[in-house]
């Protein structure tokens, strides 16, 4: 098989006549705030090791996508999501092992029952509470989160609408 990459997205082979198309993955995020703080987490993997990021990640196969974000704050946190609410997305590029997965992120505003007290050391090297108006001044792992928070806190004057 050898497959001839094109029209953007499609692989195509001109042998068999498989066709592939690759659409981007879908990935969840989550908007925590504790009292008038964001909640972040710090990234303890490659891409972004050490780098900001929200809690969450990829959907699963048969997931929807808040089905995801209660799975990977469990996961990650050890929380459990009260309420969960779609804000926006945004499309990344995800870098992994040298090869770029095109993702559309899908970013929610969540409470959750308490502060985390443990988390996947794996996943997770720090979890941190942040001012919102200092999201400018911090190195995130991905632009996608970048700008929903930055989009999101212009949006609410800097005033979370629900608190953790």
């Amino acid at each position: 098989m050898k497959l001839q990459y094109t029209q953007g997205k499609r692989f195509f082979c001109p042998d068999c006549l498989f066709t592939y198309f690759h659409n981007p993955a879908a990935a969840v995020a989550g908007i925590i705030f504790i009292e008038q703080e964001l909640l972040l987490i710090k990234r303890a993997q490659d891409p972004g090791k050490g780098k900001f990021h929200l809690p969450g990640g990829f959907v699963d196969p048969g997931e929807s996508a808040e089905q995801a974000l209660q799975r990977e704050l469990y996961e990650e946190l050890g929380v459990k999501v009260v309420t969960c609410e779609y804000i926006m997305s945004f499309p990344n590029t995800y870098v992994y092992k040298g090869i770029s997965y095109s993702t559309c992120d899908l970013f929610y505003e969540i409470k959750i029952q308490s502060f985390p007290g443990k988390w996947d050391k794996n996943e997770i090297a720090e979890v941190v509470l942040v001012p919102p108006v200092t999201i400018h001044t911090l190195e995130f792992a991905f632009i996608s989160v970048k700008n929903a928070l930055t989009s999101y806190i212009n949006k609410n004057d800097h005033t979370p609408p629900h608190r953790g």
